[in-house]
């Protein structure tokens, strides 16, 4: 054994006067100490944690995966084709997903969402690849922003000033205008007649077309085209006052008496002809929808928060249709629809939540995925109990500087402290899976995080996230999804996790947050989850300067609607 030793560290000695002879030579570009450390080494290869490497020495500086993934540098490794398809046992998270559909490392988007593209030995990195252009399009007498064929985007803003036109979700189709051009050329109108003088010779006409009153028997059928308007009855000697269409309700039956205009007077006008009609419309789920939920009566300190969306929305006006990171234009790829405000009532708690998740509820029949934007934390609970019911238990991802999994507080069980309980109470969450993130300062008892952690929900501190850096923490979240099963994630941000030198306008504040680059670098890390909501809650102008509060919520949103759009089509919870 002795003698073999000696054989394997003579060779090794040998192989390294050949390094040091090749590098004095000038035969070698690269550093000596880099030949040195990685000879004979293959960087995929290596064990999980401890590295392979000649002295544990070189740690910080070894480029194999593990040990850079050990020093918190795992986004510098360079994941060449051939390293990929080695499938390593270590993998950085933008690579893995284990949604409900097997996707193989070819089919994931090689961006990396952490670094966006290359490392630092590629700087300046390469400009992105040229897209489709935009074009601008009326449609509904409305000129937007869209691609060639593609979903309606916002309101085109050419002709206006550049740092003063309207605000980007401000210019989002709305839910009643999205409805009216998507239903124009899915619309019919079904007519019965009901009693009145049928004459051979009579018409009803709809647009261009007609049809003869004495022909109609029971409930007859009648398309509505985009042009159409008004519906007109042709009868001889009789001039009768037209119904529009746009006054009938949807999708319900309407009686309607047709009158003979040239009567004298209204007492003498003449009831000539009476039908039911019905107004029904086809309409298509869009991607997703955006609610605001201005309600604030949950919160137990600074109260404001009501006046969340209307600030989000008039803040957004920078945000630009071209997301940098990711190469996304999400409000192009996906249709994504402004569907106004949640009614909440400020005067009775349990009646608001009720109204939130009726709310909520409604959407998310008409819409794949839901948004919602606020308004304190106590609205996650009603809007996680409508999106469970139509996906299942969720896996919770939440940013907050506190655990928000409190008991009652002033003998009120519904607060803007507690919306986690609520829901861990109902059955809303998945058993495992579920982490905190950005928890810090202070808290009512240590009990408080043992409570949580008996709901499923680990704690990651604002500390971990500054101590042992973004990706090492994305990797943690990413890995306790992976116990769930791969169940549906409800993505909820509290803006005060962000520090209050960063984000000052909000109802509690907390010292040590998460400053702005690492939130979008952990969001950008979750891609792949199979993220069916979100929420941006607590956002309260009055507390805030100059708007960066609502400011950074509105683009918070612009990254989570990217996140949602990048994994809607493969996560396998379509309905």
């Amino acid at each position: 054994v002795r003698s073999a030793w000696h054989s394997s560290a003579t060779i090794g000695n040998m192989r390294r006067l050949d390094v040091v002879a090749r590098h004095v030579n000038g035969r070698t570009e690269e550093p000596l100490w880099v030949h040195l450390m990685d000879a004979g080494h293959n960087p995929v290869s290596k064990p999980r944690y401890g590295c392979q490497c000649l002295s544990d020495k070189w740690r910080y500086v070894c480029n194999c995966y593990p040990c850079l993934r050990w020093a918190g540098r795992e986004d510098e490794f360079d994941w060449t084709p051939a390293a990929i398809q080695a499938q390593p046992r270590v993998i950085p998270p933008q690579w893995k997903h284990k949604g409900r559909t097997a996707l193989t490392l070819g089919q994931l988007n090689p961006l990396n969402p952490l670094v966006c593209a290359g490392s630092d030995k590629d700087l300046p990195r390469p400009s992105p690849e040229r897209q489709q252009e935009l074009v601008t399009e009326e449609v509904g007498g409305v000129a937007r922003m869209r691609l060639p064929k593609g979903p309606y985007g916002p309101v085109a803003i050419s002709g206006l000033p550049r740092f003063a036109g309207i605000a980007t979700f401000a210019r989002l189709p709305q839910l009643h205008e999205f409805q009216t051009i998507q239903a124009c050329s899915e619309a019919v109108l079904l007519l019965r007649l009901v009693n009145g003088p049928v004459e051979p010779n009579a018409e009803i006409r709809l647009g261009e077309r007609t049809h003869r009153l004495c022909e109609i028997q029971g409930e007859v059928s009648l398309p509505v085209l985009p042009e159409d308007g008004s519906l007109k009855v042709d009868m001889a000697g009789k001039r009768l006052q037209a119904l529009a269409l746009w006054t009938l309700p949807q999708n319900s039956w309407h009686r309607h008496v047709f009158v003979d205009q040239d009567a004298d007077n209204a007492d003498n006008a003449l009831e000539v002809l009476e039908v039911d009609v019905k107004l029904k419309k086809h309409f298509q789920k869009f991607d997703i929808a955006l609610v605001g939920v201005p309600f604030d009566s949950g919160c137990s300190y600074r109260p404001g928060a009501r006046f969340g969306p209307e600030a989000i929305r008039s803040n957004s006006r920078l945000t630009r249709p071209f997301l940098i990171a990711q190469q996304q234009r999400p409000l192009q790829e996906r249709q994504v629809v402004d569907t106004g405000d949640v009614f909440a009532t400020p005067f009775n708690i349990q009646q608001a939540i009720q109204q939130i998740y009726d709310g909520c509820k409604e959407r998310l029949q008409i819409s794949r995925r839901l948004l919602v934007f606020g308004g304190d934390h106590t609205l996650s609970y009603p809007s996680i109990k409508a999106v469970a019911e139509k996906f299942g238990p969720v896996v919770l991802v939440h940013f907050d500087s506190h655990l928000d999994t409190f008991p009652a507080l002033w003998g009120q069980d519904v607060w803007h402290g507690a919306p986690f309980r609520n829901c861990w109470e109902e059955g809303l969450l998945s058993k495992e899976g579920s982490t905190h993130i950005g928890i810090r300062a202070t808290t009512y008892s240590a009990e408080d995080f043992h409570d949580s952690d008996a709901m499923g929900i680990a704690t990651l501190t604002a500390e971990d996230v500054h101590e042992s850096g973004v990706p090492a923490c994305v990797d943690v979240v990413r890995r306790r999804w992976e116990k769930s099963g791969g169940a549906p994630v409800y993505l909820s941000i509290d803006i005060d996790v962000l520090d209050p030198s960063i984000a000052p306008g909000t109802g509690t504040p907390e010292y040590g947050g998460l400053l702005a680059h690492q939130l979008l670098q952990f969001i950008r890390g979750l891609k792949g989850l199979p993220i069916v909501a979100a929420d941006v809650v607590e956002v309260a102008p009055a507390y805030d300067h100059a708007g960066i509060t609502s400011m950074a919520a509105a683009n918070i949103m612009l990254e989570q609607i990217a996140l949602i759009s990048s994994c809607m089509d493969l996560d396998g919870f379509d309905t």
